[in-house]
């Protein structure tokens, strides 16, 4: 039973950030420190995880999936309750004749720092349980039940492109120089992060240009998946507006871009340092992969990257456990990774050696011509001083 529940974890995380916000002021940081140190500790204590265990009702697996939507619809809803006019939908109250604690007069105290905390905490489960749950579901475009909760978990967080691009195109370009995801050795997680969200949109547009031209439909038919998920934001974004007015907006903004902060983090590093030669089909040595026990629970298994790639409608708990001697395996778990991201000279320490030792290790001659153009083009000495192919210790 262990093996089912453990994918409730995303739960705890959400409860504490949901206590914090009701006890108010510094414990507004509750969700969100709550989330980095487990996830970090959980990494370095938790090891690896065992062969992949068989999973005799997946029906338990999907209804764990679903449940953070209505879960995530009741987070969101106390996170505007934070900043709303009023006692929004008299929740204050409510804990208080529970519990005898008074809610609303604990927000009064939250000042600017406290509101920082809960905008952290709601971008950081956007990223890690709206888009990754997300992410999963939307794969199963045969499910209408899995596609109507994974689209409403994106339209909960502003997930405008992710349906389509990452589906129809990041799957099938990966590696390539057109690949709206793909990161260079010679840019940061900041440069990235400005470039790869408009090329994802205007990738995901054309994906629908060319679906819908196939039926004689124009670009702006309300067909489109791409204008579908804006205006499901934009439902979204009239109810923040309803419930919490402008202060609400405000922070609902401030999370969304968190959240989107987060998921271009996981997808940065999962795709940052292998090259493939354009024109030539990718493999299983271009995606990063990961065997932490903390990072296959939280992340829904996303670790298991190359398999995903090769298999992109296999479920989550299908995947197999990584063997390190067939795909290129990240010394860190991929949710230390993540956070390494956000400190460049940091991330370029760790995850350097590992690219040059995937040179050497996974490239082919031609990819290898490739990584020591991409090597010198670099502004960073991390890549600069152990060209391609040479010699890993």
């Amino acid at each position: 039973m262990l093996k089912y529940l453990k994918f409730l974890t995303n739960h705890i995380f959400l409860s504490l950030f949901v206590l914090g916000m009701l006890l108010g002021g510094h414990w507004l940081w509750l969700g969100f420190l709550a989330f980095i140190i487990g996830s970090i500790l959980g990494d370095l204590i938790l090891g690896e995880h065992g062969e992949a265990p068989e999973f005799k009702f997946p029906i338990m697996l999907n209804l764990i999936m679903y449940s953070y939507l209505p879960a995530m619809v009741i987070t969101i809803t106390v996170f505007l309750w934070m900043v709303a006019p009023g006692d929004l939908l008299s929740l204050g109250a409510y804990v208080g004749e529970i519990t005898g604690y008074d809610a609303v007069l604990s927000r009064e105290g939250n000042g600017i720092f406290d509101l920082l905390g809960a905008c952290l905490g709601m971008g950081i489960f956007f990223g890690a349980i709206n888009t990754l749950i997300g992410h999963e579901l939307i794969h199963r475009t045969w499910n209408p039940v899995a596609m109507f909760f994974g689209r409403g978990l994106f339209a909960l967080a502003g997930g405008l492109q992710f349906e389509t691009e990452h589906v129809h195109g990041h799957h099938i370009t990966l590696g390539q120089p057109h690949d709206a995801s793909l990161s260079l050795r010679g840019e940061n997680y900041y440069d990235f992060l400005l470039s790869a969200p408009f090329k994802q949109f205007f990738c995901a547009w054309e994906v629908e240009k060319e679906r819908l031209a196939k039926y004689n439909r124009s670009e702006y038919w309300l067909g489109n998946k791409v204008l579908r998920s804006f205006s499901r934001w934009l439902v979204m974004i009239a109810l923040v507006f309803f419930l919490a007015g402008v202060p609400g907006l405000a922070v609902y903004a401030v999370a969304c871009f968190v959240g989107k902060m987060v998921y271009e983090c996981v997808g940065y590093q999962f795709h940052h340092g292998p090259v493939c030669v354009a024109g030539e089909p990718d493999g299983d040595r271009h995606s990063w992969n990961c065997n932490r026990l903390m990072t296959q629970i939280v992340l829904f298994n996303v670790s298991k990257h190359s398999e995903h790639h090769k298999f992109p409608n296999r479920p989550f708990h299908e995947l197999s456990k990584v063997k390190s001697d067939e795909v290129p395996v990240l010394k860190t778990g991929c949710l230390t990774n993540s956070l390494l991201c956000f400190i460049p000279p940091l991330h370029r320490l760790i995850i350097a050696p590992q690219i040059h030792l995937w040179d050497k290790q996974w490239a082919t001659n031609a990819e290898r011509e490739v990584a020591a153009k991409q090597n010198l083009a670099s502004r960073f000495d991390a890549y600069k001083n152990q060209p391609a192919g040479a010699s890993f210790s």
